[in-house]
């Protein structure tokens, strides 16, 4: 189009010359055309082209280079303006193949690898293409925001088209995409790494490429929690091997000298599917993919404290939560990637909770009413179904939780539960918590065993709610109920607790503990409240009633033996010892008695009462006062009538 040429006939040949020219939306200029002789039937083009570069791909579609340079820009497409050098030779003799040769230069492009799915920012340098097969120089460019060195060349073959890229940086790994903010924070120093592609565009068939990556850690320092940390200088090489088509592709690789990975991605149109995936510490060789559609994470100890404190912020990017029985989804830039819907971990120990959990596996896994979650070691065997409609369920076989808090009082919550300062309100909100149903068969709680433990756990708006709670230990019984509230002036615990069995001592001695009184039945209620969480009382808020009876029993000797740190929390083994009477001259040192009755009103930390009576087989005894939980000071009464 707008053609101006200036035309020189010359013996046995043409010479055609125009300073300019449209080549479909591509300009042409300083434009040669030569038929050097008529009997050779051969005209040769030559000709400057300046062009967007998607233009510059239309305009070879429409010539006959649509199978060979058309297609390769089809497969690397430039986006922006080109430049370059078009050389044309052109049979003029029906049926033979038109051939084109010539540089291309890019200044600020793009580069689209379409089999890839990739793109590469502000890319410049040169290439140079004879037909379909394209050799560049080293161009530079930017990919995932990073400096990038890359060459390429591709071949045409009678029935494949070839496609190989060279890639090389210096990468910083905090600034690759998808790193969270507060895990780039603890990465600083940089990544050498260099990788080769290889397409294969078959002209029957489907494409498929190989790709490796090896990488040099050594100059990255990691202050992430174990086990990826690491000091600047310490070597950690990577390599990664990708090997696929457009529809699915397998990921491998190892890092460092014991860890290697094995994954299968299947590619759709606007998702990814992570369908099968295995990381193994302490391994040198790819392990084997999972039979099934799971993510198998063999790792060495993990501290989960500080994982879970660090990625907190990162877990609201699931869109699928875990009590959901869709396959999660963690979204990403340009598709939504798909986990595989079973988790499976494995830990020699794992560090969460104040306790470390040795010999660990858990395995999460969907069910078609919820999420189920089984954990299985040497401290808990049990699981947890997490429903999509209603209540969860906890089924646990066995529990030992013995969280060993650190030497600072203030991690301690029973040191913190005589402390009569008001506490600051609890960060923890449970208005989006579901509903649980605990089901604990053996149970044993800081160290003492409490045996079976019944809950159930329902959150109404600022309320949480305890009902159908049971604890069944050495032949007693204890049925609790009562509300967890939050408001404006901070956190308030209700709770009515219910207990009763055949024999006070091998109740309390199940616990390891010691009780002056023998052989008595028990049943005991209390109402109470207090201000501040449900395991971290304020006793000088604590208020409600106490209602006791003991059946016939007696009292031994009173000098032996301790209470445990909850019994200590209300002082009651210094009651037990204040009520240590001598009746030597009179009584053996067994009190005998039938009964012990009486009722306790609290207020503010202080226990009242004015009816607790001892029915003695040798005296009656008669008890009224207080007692100060929080300052642990006992004021009594006693009267004694003997039996004459």
């Amino acid at each position: 189009e707008n053609l101006a040429i200036d035309l020189d006939f010359l013996n046995e040949g043409l010479w055609m010359d125009a300073p300019h020219a449209m080549l479909g939306k591509v300009t042409g200029s300083n434009i040669s055309a030569i038929i050097p002789d008529y009997l050779k039937e051969k005209l040769y083009v030559d000709a400057e082209v300046v062009g967007e570069g998607r233009d510059v791909h239309d305009y070879f579609t429409e010539t006959p280079l649509n199978d060979s340079v058309a297609q390769t820009l089809e497969e690397l497409q430039v986006g922006g303006k080109v430049s370059g050098r078009l050389h044309l030779d052109i049979p003029l003799e029906e049926g033979l193949i038109t051939h084109a040769s010539g540089e291309v230069t890019l200044n600020n492009n793009s580069l689209l690898v379409k089999p890839l799915q990739s793109q590469l920012e502000n890319i410049s340098g040169k290439f140079r293409f004879n037909d379909g097969n394209l050799a560049s120089d080293t161009l530079s460019a930017n990919w995932f925001g990073q400096p990038l060195a890359v060459d390429f060349t591709t071949q045409e073959q009678p029935k494949n088209f070839l496609v190989n890229v060279g890639l090389g940086g210096d990468w910083l790994p905090a600034k690759l995409p998808g790193v969270p903010a507060d895990v780039a924070k603890l990465l600083s120093g940089s990544a050498n790494w260099q990788g080769k592609v290889a397409v294969q565009l078959p002209k029957n068939g489907k494409p498929d490429y190989k790709v490796d990556v090896t990488a040099d850690l050594k100059k990255v320092s990691s202050h992430l929690p174990a086990p990826l940390d690491k000091t600047s200088g310490q070597a950690l090489p990577m390599h990664v091997q990708v090997v696929g088509g457009l529809e699915a592709f397998t990921l491998s690789g190892s890092a460092g000298s014991n860890n290697t990975f094995n994954s299968q991605w299947l590619l759709q149109k606007e998702q990814v599917e992570l369908a099968r995936a295995i990381w193994q510490a302490d391994s040198k060789k790819v392990p084997p993919l999972p039979e099934d559609k799971d993510l198998v994470l063999k790792l060495p100890a993990l501290d989960g404290e500080s994982w879970l404190a660090l990625l907190a912020p990162e877990f609201t990017r699931v869109s699928a939560p875990f009590s959901s029985s869709a396959p999660p989804k963690i979204k990403g830039s340009a598709s939504n990637v798909t986990l595989p819907p079973r988790l499976t971990l494995q830990t020699p120990q794992l560090l969460v909770g104040g306790q470390a959990w040795h010999q660990l596996t858990l395995l999460i896994e969907p069910l078609l009413t919820g999420t189920q979650v089984t954990a299985k070691g040497q401290e808990v065997d049990g699981s947890l179904l997490m429903a999509e409609h209603g209540p969860w369920r906890a089924d646990i076989n066995y529990l030992y939780y013995n969280p060993q808090w650190t030497t600072h009082e203030a991690q301690d919550p029973l040191a913190q539960a005589a402390v009569q300062e008001p506490e600051t309100p609890s960060k923890i909100s449970f208005r989006d918590w579901p509903a649980l149903q605990l089901r604990c068969k053996s149970c044993w709680i800081l160290g003492q065993n409490v045996g079976r433990i019944n809950a159930d756990l329902t959150p109404k708006g600022s309320v949480l709610a305890l009902t159908n709670g049971l604890i069944e230990a050495g032949n007693g019984r204890a049925n609790v109920s009562g509300e967890w509230q939050q408001d404006r002036n901070g956190d308030k615990t209700a709770r009515n607790i219910a207990l009763s069995g055949p024999k006070i001592d091998e109740t309390i001695s199940f616990f390891g503990l010691t009780t002056p009184i023998k052989d008595a039945s028990f049943d005991i209620n209390a109402d109470v409240n207090w201000r501040g969480v449900p395991w971290q009382p304020q006793i000088n808020t604590l208020n409600g009633t106490l209602k006791s009876r003991l059946g016939r029993g007696q009292l031994s000797d009173l000098g032996g033996g301790r209470a445990g740190q909850l019994l200590r929390l209300v002082s009651f083994d210094a009651l037990l010892r204040k009520l240590q009477l001598d009746f030597s001259d009179t009584f053996s040192r067994d009190f005998a008695f039938d009964s012990i009755r009486g009722t306790a009103n609290i207020k503010d930390g202080v226990m009242h009462t004015n009816d607790l009576v001892v029915d003695g087989l040798a005296a009656d005894i008669a008890m009224s006062g207080n007692v100060d939980l929080a300052k642990r000071q006992i004021a009594m009464e006693a009267v004694i009538t003997p039996e004459i």
